[in-house]
């Protein structure tokens, strides 16, 4: 695959999205209900105008005038078009709406629970077939298996079709693709279970016993928690400035989405472990920027608190070394109650993000007003506060945030731009280089959600300030 660019290839969630639509029916609904109930009630206090003491006594002067002002307020009041007719309309308009919401609702609940089932029964069923190709003798299929375990789904699908292709091939498949990585890891629960279904019922309890796991992962979520418990995790140590001999940074204020990446992208050149908290501003009018970048080692368990294990732990929904480190940087860098916060996270960084800014005790203690991730799987977090706006940035060629097995949620508060633009390389695919690019095409774009988003962002003062800046560097790592 060469290298292009194709531009934003969808926006969901945020003021435009689906959800946001329901709301507003929603809201409309309330508000032709209360529109009928005050009808309904002045047609009957107006009705009672026919019985007023004095148009009563007036009748005998002139009946004729009376019984005609009689039938034009018993029409205009509870006759057919009147008042309370038209209560009756607007009251049924209002139930219709709600109860169309509430079946639309319903019937994206029972699709994404139908695809949650499917995906596990795939995932089981490859995993029980899995020793059977191995046994079968694969070859270079499970070489490449064992090098990329997201092609598993294609390889139990197409086992003859995929044998004939380059891992080259498999990879741009992959990419041209990335809904099979996504259903494949979403049935991570299954894929485990499935292997365990090989085992004799005594050594499949007695394994499950010993290594302290559930007999049953309905979901990715619940395996990735369970292989997280496996290890040791300690606390953090968070120390001030980045590695001995290294320049202090000293980031620009953002002047749009790009920037705000950007700068994110400077912080990552970093040394590992290193964050950096971005001062705009002084006194009671300043905000802060905190850049968190992603994975820094595929090991598990050592001194690097952004390892596989924080990985899992995050999609387990565990708290981890790494946000614990950042909590306490953002306390020394003097971050006071009340002051605004955005959260920008590439990757891990980015999953972090997300489940701080779902975190009561964090967002107790800080005021996060924004999220932005970059390359970052959050699903796994399935609910942020209505006051925290969320900007994900996936690109359709990155197949990391797909680990969450799912699409984010469609919420009122939470923008998902996917963008287009290929590298030609898995890891090309999710650098920064390639969500600056993506930055740019959201600063470009007039769609509604993102319209919404960037507004905000600057209203908030995060982005386009003239303020004086500052930048303080801090490095998480776990403590022995």
């Amino acid at each position: 695959m060469s290298e292009g660019d194709g531009g934003i290839v969808s926006v969901t969630g945020g003021a435009g999205g689906i959800e946001a639509k329901y709301t507003d029916i929603e809201t409309l609904a309330r508000i032709f209900d209360d529109t009928g109930d005050e009808l309904r009630s002045r047609a009957w206090e107006d009705k009672g105008i026919v019985v007023n003491g004095d148009l009563v006594e007036s009748s005998i002067l002139s009946p004729l005038t009376f019984a005609t002002a009689e039938s034009a307020v018993l029409a205009a009041t509870i006759g057919p078009g009147g008042l309370a007719f038209e209560a009756l309309d607007l009251e049924v308009d209002a139930l219709a709406m709600q109860a169309n919401v509430f079946i639309l609702r319903g019937a994206d609940d029972l699709r994404r629970q139908a695809i949650e089932a499917l995906d596990y029964l795939v995932g089981r069923a490859l995993g029980f077939a899995l020793p059977g190709l191995l046994l079968a003798g694969a070859g270079g299929v499970l070489i490449t298996l064992a090098a990329h375990p997201e092609l598993g789904l294609l390889a139990y699908l197409h086992r003859d079709e995929i044998s004939k292709l380059t891992e080259q091939e498999l990879i741009d498949l992959l990419q041209e693709h990335p809904e099979l990585v996504q259903h494949l890891i979403n049935g991570g629960g299954g894929l485990v279970d499935g292997l365990l279904d090989n085992l004799p019922p005594g050594v499949r309890e007695a394994l499950l016993a010993k290594l302290g796991l559930d007999p049953a992962h309905p979901t990715t979520n619940d395996i990735a928690g369970d292989l997280a418990g496996l290890f040791d995790d300690t606390d953090a140590k968070v120390t001030e400035g980045g590695a001995p001999g290294e320049d202090p940074r000293s980031l620009p204020a953002p002047g749009s989405i790009q920037d705000l990446i950007d700068n994110l992208s400077l912080t990552n050149d970093g040394a590992d472990g290193e964050i950096d908290i971005v001062k705009i501003g002084e006194g009671d009018n300043a905000r802060y920027i905190v850049n968190l970048p992603g994975t820094d080692s595929f090991g598990i368990g050592g001194s690097e608190a952004r390892d596989s294990l924080a990985n899992l732990q995050l999609v387990g929904g565990q708290e981890t070394a790494y946000a614990r480190g950042i909590r306490e940087a953002m306390e020394r860098a003097g971050i006071p109650p009340g002051a605004p916060v955005a959260l920008v996270g590439h990757s891990q960084g980015g999953m972090t993000a997300a489940q701080l800014a779902s975190n009561p005790a964090f967002t107790d203690r800080f005021n996060v007003q924004h999220v932005i991730t970059a390359g970052a799987p959050t699903a796994q977090v399935p609910h942020i506060p209505d006051g925290i706006q969320v900007l994900s940035l996936e690109n359709k060629g990155d197949l990391v945030p797909l680990t969450d097995g799912e699409d984010n949620p469609d919420q009122p508060n939470r923008t998902t731009v996917r963008f287009d633009h290929p590298t030609g390389s898995v890891g090309g695919n999710h650098g920064l280089d390639s969500y600056s690019r993506g930055g740019q095409l959201v600063d470009q774009s007039d769609d509604p959600s993102l319209a919404e988003t960037k507004d905000q962002l600057r209203k908030d003062g995060f982005v386009g300030s003239t303020d004086p800046v500052s930048t303080s560097t801090y490095t998480i790592t776990r403590a022995p």
